[in-house]
């Protein structure tokens, strides 16, 4: 079985439902509310264990209830936890949700960014695939992750690091990168740089304008799908496809249906209100999901 060591944050996440668009000047008011841990790495290692893999987190926690409560919640899951400890509480992120399923994150940096891979001594599993997402630095993270399955999972603030790197460098660290998964926004940064054509496959994601994949000279577009009802949390939806494109692999799919998978998967968790419901499978039924083709079915937004 295919093991996962994803290397990022672990926050504190408050999620409000507001009653309107966002836009200059209004007061908006809120018809929900949510508190619970998450987190870039969080997420993606919560979502990849309810898929039944394998899964180790290296992650920065502080010394309060909000780092005990995060912690308690990924090992009752089954994930393995190797915590960086600091003092003080964990990063923490407001996110305000619009009837459109827009939204708006903003982060407050509590824990210092973690180094992509801990312990560069270590020999890792052969079969481990290293997931590197926010707020993991990257700028000796070609040297540390050299040998080993790569995938790059980057925020804003990483992509901008990747665009300031000199070009050697970037060509190292993007030439070991099996798999990028970034959204829009995120991808126009780094779309640019020629040195992105290094990276063996390239998944974009656009939120209710679905995914395109690029691996080599094949593209690959796939609408956004939902099989379980009416859209309500966009929160998550990236970590969901991540995973499941992630399992759908690792079990021997082509991309194809894995990027079907995911897609699917990812509209599975959209139509559920909890941030952290992210759906059960097993890998076989997520590749069985992505099997046959699903273009009939509604876009979620």
């Amino acid at each position: 079985m295919t093991a996962f060591h994803v290397v990022g944050g672990t926050y504190t996440d408050d999620v409000y439902w507001v009653g309107s668009e966002l836009d200059f000047d209004v007061s908006l008011t809120a018809s929900g509310h949510e508190r619970t841990p998450g987190g870039p790495g969080a997420c993606l290692a919560l979502a990849l264990r309810r898929l039944g893999a394998d899964v180790e987190l290296t992650t920065a926690l502080g010394d309060q209830e909000d780092s005990t409560r995060a912690l308690s919640l990924l090992e009752s899951e089954g994930v393995r936890v190797g915590p960086l400890r600091g003092t003080g509480p964990l990063d923490h992120t407001v996110t305000l949700v619009t009837p459109s399923l827009e939204s708006v994150t903003v982060t407050r940096r509590e824990q210092p960014p973690l180094e992509a891979v801990h312990d560069p001594a270590a020999a890792p599993r052969p079969d481990t695939v290293l997931v590197v997402c926010s707020p993991s630095r990257l700028s000796t993270l070609a040297a540390r992750a050299r040998g080993r399955r790569l995938v790059l999972v980057p925020h804003l603030t990483q992509c901008r690091e990747l665009a300031a790197m000199p070009s050697g460098r970037r060509a190292d660290l993007l030439g070991a990168v099996d798999l990028l998964v970034a959204n829009r926004r995120e991808f126009d940064l780094l779309a640019p740089l020629p040195e992105i054509s290094l990276v063996g496959a390239v998944a974009v994601t656009s939120g209710a304008g679905g995914s395109v994949l690029r691996t080599g000279d094949r593209r690959l577009r796939q609408p956004a799908l939902s099989r379980g009802g009416t859209p309500r949390n966009p929160n998550g939806a990236g970590e969901a496809f991540t995973a499941a494109l992630l399992v759908a692999r690792a079990s021997g799919a082509d991309w194809e249906p894995s990027l079907r998978a995911a897609a699917i998967h990812a509209g599975r968790h959209v139509c559920r209100r909890a941030s952290l419901s992210f759906p059960r499978s097993s890998p076989r039924e997520l590749v069985a999901s992505g099997l046959t083709p699903t273009e009939t079915e509604p876009a979620y937004g």
